[in-house]
């Protein structure tokens, strides 16, 4: 019962980050934050981001969580339910993409290389980002993982999203926060 508990403070911290973000009071640390990550300019920088941020895409994400499912469902039969899961995220940053209407950085400001066909958004708000939201999902659902380590790959991803110029730090925020109540109400069904 402590996962759900958990999972349902998540999604309530959620909630408040997106009546913030719609509010506007987000606004002036998002600009400052972003200025300072694309401060820094590199083309292996760009290119080491890159790889990163491919870890957050809806594919690769899918077909992780289709592997776990596969991997753990002998140990834990619920885990084929972990792919429904990675799409309840999708679906969430779905429907908190049409009702939050924040904008996306400058698209001028954008960068990074193409390493793999993106699927762009068809959605013309931002927030929550989906690539963290994913990712902290994935890891979130790996038994046992340091919770250091889980902090971290987060953080990374977050910069990154920022760094290529995609979003916003409430996005990534947002992102992480959805990912980890998902993969807290997943963690529920052991």
């Amino acid at each position: 019962m402590d996962s759900l508990r958990v999972a349902w403070s998540w999604f309530a911290l959620l909630a408040l980050t997106a009546v913030a973000v719609a509010a506007g009071a987000c606004r002036e640390v998002d600009t400052a934050v972003f200025d300072v990550v694309q401060s820094v300019r590199a083309p292996a920088l760009d290119l080491a981001a890159s790889l990163i941020s491919v870890f957050g895409q809806t594919g690769l994400t899918i077909a992780v969580a289709l592997a776990i499912a596969v991997l753990r469902f002998r140990a834990y039969p619920r885990a084929a339910l972990i792919p429904l899961f990675i799409f309840a995220t999708l679906a969430f940053e779905a429907a908190l993409k049409l009702l939050i209407p924040e904008a996306p950085p400058p698209h001028e400001r954008s960068r990074g290389v193409d390493l793999v066909p993106f699927i762009h958004s068809p959605f013309a708000s931002s927030f929550p980002s989906g690539h963290v939201a994913r990712f902290a999902f994935l890891v979130r659902i790996v038994d046992p993982i340091p919770t250091w380590v889980l902090g971290v790959g987060i953080v990374v991803m977050a910069l990154t999203r920022i760094y290529l110029g995609e979003h916003w730090l409430s996005d990534t925020i947002g992102g992480a926060i959805l990912g980890l109540g998902v993969a807290n109400a997943a963690r529920t069904l052991r």
